[in-house]
């Protein structure tokens, strides 16, 4: 990019910035160390049943196990491969040496696998967690860090590229990263800084040139942004527009195109798409099911059932191919799993 034009697209996020000073980070109450001893989770007594219809669920505290060495803060990013594996991500207590941050299940959620070669995901504040696969086949992971940086990784966690937005460009901690299919661009949802959305290139990180959104309530803008998805019914971006309490679609290009709004959705986190069906994580407590038509045909109300076991507000939830479900919760980080069972 231009010098000038760099200048000019930092002058005009930092004036998107200054108008809104005060930060959109999760505005809870921080929990007490002793609700979250070492990530346990603890079991419920009994059976935890959910949700309606043919999207009736049932919680399992058995699978999702994560290996004894991890101490999480925060839970935080989901994604699934081709083959159905699930990868994780979450804030650690600390990062020493061998911290890392980044963990692969088996479809079944079993046999937790932490990956990486060092603890360069770690550091900062890992969020937002999305799989891509590239024209060639190979299949790469972004990771947004409210840390002004977004990584690219194999599916082992070898970073490919990593790059930090320059200070001149104006506020910016990223919470979510999307590459749409077929594309050269990774789409950057800036939900705890200018409440913006850019776009990267694909092979380095580089700004693109392109951003959209900024801090408001009309169609068009956003209030946090938080993540960010790509729905292949529409062929559109879906923002989860988590402070103005609604999904906000874009084309891909970054024109406004259409809202979801219902009473259930008070705090969108993000979205994840499973057929004609969208799962929507919800940091008041619940998960929202649409269905094609993008109306709430069900709710599993994590929160209010197992909020005393932790499972207080679910930050990302994923569908399995078999339509189970896999939730990770912010504050305190919880891990679950739900089983279908219609």
């Amino acid at each position: 990019m231009k010098r000038r034009k760099f200048l000019q697209v930092g002058i005009s996020l930092t004036a998107v910035l200054m108008a809104h000073a005060h930060s959109h980070e999760h505005h809870y109450v921080m929990a007490r160390a002793e609700d979250n001893p070492g990530g346990a989770t603890p079991p419920p007594d009994g059976p935890v049943t959910s949700g309606s219809g043919e999207f009736r669920y049932e919680y399992v505290p058995a699978k999702l196990a994560l290996p004894p060495e991890v101490k999480m803060r925060h839970g935080h990013g989901l994604c699934r491969d081709a083959a159905g594996n699930i990868y994780f991500t979450f804030e650690p207590e600390k990062v020493e040496p061998e911290t890392r941050c980044l963990v692969r299940f088996n479809p079944d959620g079993t046999g937790a696998t932490l990956l990486g070669t060092d603890n360069t995901l770690a550091h900062g504040a890992p969020h937002g967690l999305n799989i891509d696969v590239e024209a060639d086949g190979t299949a790469a992971l972004y990771h947004a860090n409210n840390d002004a940086t977004v990584h690219k990784t194999t599916l082992e966690g070898k970073v490919l590229w990593t790059q930090k937005w320059s200070p001149q460009m104006g506020n910016y901690k990223p919470t979510d990263a999307v590459a749409a299919p077929g594309g050269d661009r990774v789409i950057i949802a800036d939900g705890y800084g200018s409440s913006m959305v850019h776009a990267l290139k694909k092979k380095d990180g580089v700004y693109a040139g392109k951003s959209w959104g900024g801090l408001g309530a009309a169609h068009g803008e956003l209030n946090c942004p938080h993540g960010i998805t790509f729905d292949p019914r529409r062929k559109l971006l879906l923002t989860a527009d988590r402070g103005n309490k609604r999904l906000e679609y874009y084309n891909l290009n970054g024109s406004y195109h259409s809202t979801v709004e219902a009473k259930e959705i008070t705090a969108p986190c993000n979205a994840d798409i499973w057929g004609d069906y969208v799962l929507v994580p919800d940091l008041d407590g619940p998960l929202i099911i649409l269905n094609r038509e993008n109306q709430v045909i069900s709710v599993v109300e994590v929160g209010k059932l197992l909020g005393a076991h932790g499972f207080k507000h679910p930050h990302d939830a994923i569908w399995l191919e078999n339509g189970d479900i896999v939730v990770c919760t912010w504050n305190p980080g919880r891990l679950g799993y739900w089983k279908r069972l219609a």
